[in-house]
């Protein structure tokens, strides 16, 4: 049974701490401020029992809410649902008084345009509990993460719709459906079973961020890793053809879980199941919050694509945006090649992802934990980019080729030049003494003292004042 608007956003906020702004949920909305762990946000919530049949109707409250967190900051949440919306052929696809809520100054436009306008000043967060349609699904795009129920979703045109403009026939689930926008568009960072454990997620999200952009990031109190066996060391294969557990490792690296949290996981991924070679989330290490980007051999090699890119860039721009220094875990292979990719626009994406690592405020650490191959050395933010270190495990490899390739990139009749810079390059790739000596390395770290560094490296970066405040990148 779905919980009502007004106990959902008491199931949220901290207890007795919601402020209702204007009792009036005919209108459609139940719009008010509250608080999670004691911090202001502010939270609209659609009431799906009372819903007038035209869906916009009284949303200037909504469009209130938004300007008072313009001059008032804090998170805006957004819990979306309108049952039968966006799924029944029945329903009318014309809008009462259309003209106006499209052309109104007051009208959807001012929606979107408030949403941009927060993008980067304040961290949103939209749940979306049904199959939303048309004009509401720009506001959930323009948040900067969005969970969603299973059997939810958001599509610009529904079936019916799709079919008599352009002839397509397709089914929701495809053409809409929350298991299409996790792993396809890249839409949703999360898909839950419960709303229980979608405004859990939002408690989690916002426990790492700064309520505003600029103040201070959210401490906790140190929770050491959960002892593990294998150890880091023993997790990561010297052989770079073998696949390994990044989660694990990123577990051993990272506090373990608040259990008032309510996840049991020490990283919180976003968009986990989106472009599975790249890992994206947030951690805590000494109670700090970080974000982590990591290479997932499990999945394509953690070879970058057009996707991954994407990710990276959203994410990178997102912690950015909020103040949260960033460490790289790279044992990348670089970027995928071929006519797929290329046409796909690999190139544009990687630099993309290139321009917005170079232009973090907030400082960076990338850490070698095994191969950093080509421009895949750049896109882990390594020499060039800024990183405040450049640093690898013992047995990592930095190399323009790895072997494999570099063995399929020889020939039989190659002079004995290139025979010699090819091995040169690779006798050169695993001697990070030499590296170091070269000044082309800052340190050679054990990986029983990863995250000891790790620690050094975030400390005195909790102030957020490296926040940029700049709008997080749609991708």
């Amino acid at each position: 049974m779905q919980l009502k608007a007004l106990q959902r956003i008491q199931a949220l906020l901290d207890d007795k701490s919601f402020n209702e702004f204007k009792a009036e949920s005919i209108t459609g909305y139940v719009t008010g401020s509250g608080r999670i762990d004691g911090r202001k946000v502010y939270i609209s919530a659609i009431v799906s029992e009372k819903m007038p049949p035209n869906v916009f109707a009284g949303f200037q409250h909504h469009l209130n809410l938004l300007e008072e967190a313009l001059k008032n900051p804090a998170p805006v949440i957004l819990i979306m649902d309108i049952p039968g919306h966006h799924t029944s052929a029945a329903q009318s696809p014309f809008p009462q008084n259309p003209t106006k809520l499209l052309a109104d100054k007051h009208g959807m436009g001012r929606w979107y345009a408030l949403h941009a306008q927060l993008s980067g000043k304040v961290p949103q967060i939209c749940v979306v509990c049904e199959k939303m349609g048309a004009a509401l699904t720009f506001p959930v795009a323009l948040c900067d993460a969005v969970v969603m129920l299973e059997n939810a979703g958001m599509s610009i045109g529904r079936p019916d719709v799709v079919e008599k403009i352009i002839g397509e026939k397709v089914d929701y689930k495809k053409l809409g459906g929350a298991e299409m926008h996790a792993q396809i568009s890249g839409s949703v960072d999360k898909v839950v079973k419960s709303e229980d454990e979608a405004l859990m997620f939002v408690r989690h999200y916002l426990s790492f961020l700064p309520f505003a952009s600029g103040e201070a990031l959210p401490l906790s109190l140190e929770r050491e890793p959960v002892m593990i066996s294998p150890t880091i060391a023993e997790l990561i294969p010297d052989n770079p053809n073998i696949t390994f557990d990044i989660l694990s490792v990123i577990a051993a690296l990272a506090d373990n879980s608040d259990p008032e949290n309510g996840s049991g996981a020490s990283l919180l991924q976003m968009r986990a199941e989106f472009a599975r070679e790249v890992i994206t989330g947030f951690a805590r290490v000494n109670g700090q919050p970080v974000g982590i980007i990591a290479n997932n051999s499990q999945y394509k090699g953690g070879v970058f694509f057009p996707a991954s890119c994407r990710k990276v860039s959203r994410f990178v721009s997102l912690c950015d945006s909020f103040g949260l220094p960033l460490v790289f875990l790279a044992d990348s292979a670089g970027f995928m090649v071929g006519s797929t990719v290329e046409q796909a626009g690999i190139i544009r994406e990687a630099a993309l992802m290139l321009q917005t690592i170079a232009n973090t405020s907030v400082a960076k650490l990338s850490v070698v934990l095994r191969r950093d191959y080509t421009a895949g050395v750049y896109a882990m933010a390594g020499p060039g980019m800024n990183p405040e270190n450049f640093i690898a495990l013992p047995t990592a490899i930095i190399s323009i080729y790895g072997k494999a390739v570099a063995d399929k990139l020889g020939h039989e009749d190659s002079n004995i030049c290139e025979a010699k810079n090819r091995q040169d390059m690779l006798n050169n790739a695993s001697d990070l003494q030499e590296l170091q000596r070269q000044g082309l390395l800052d340190e050679i770290v054990q990986a029983k003292d990863l995250r000891a560094r790790i620690k050094q490296f975030l400390e005195g970066k909790n102030d957020g004042n490296s926040a940029s405040g700049r709008p997080v990148l749609l991708l």
